[in-house]
């Protein structure tokens, strides 16, 4: 998998959880993040409201804020071309001939 940026990682995180409630080893499987990125993602999910936390069941939610965060996210994709592939430069030979 490519390097995600922190946008990118969000919102893997809020989509994660937008149906039901679920625990962290839930969303950090469908996430696909590790457990410190989620603890540390989370933690700012919930401190900007992005996300519930149940401190009854350990779950978590996306709220109507993290909703409106994936929506602008959405739109964002539509927005910025995709960007191709980079060349291999593995072949450095050629480059430098080239210059």
């Amino acid at each position: 998998m490519k390097n995600r940026s922190e946008i990118e990682i969000m919102a893997s995180i809020l989509r994660s959880a937008t149906k039901d409630w679920e625990y962290k080893t839930t969303i950090m499987n469908n996430a696909m993040v590790s457990h410190s990125q989620l603890i540390r993602y989370l933690a700012i999910a919930v401190e900007r409201g992005l996300v519930n936390y149940s401190e009854n069941s350990g779950l978590y939610r996306t709220t109507e804020a993290g909703q409106v965060y994936l929506g602008k996210y959405e739109q964002l994709l539509l927005l910025l071309p995709t960007i191709p592939e980079l060349p291999d430069l593995s072949d450095s030979e050629e480059i430098q001939q080239e210059i």
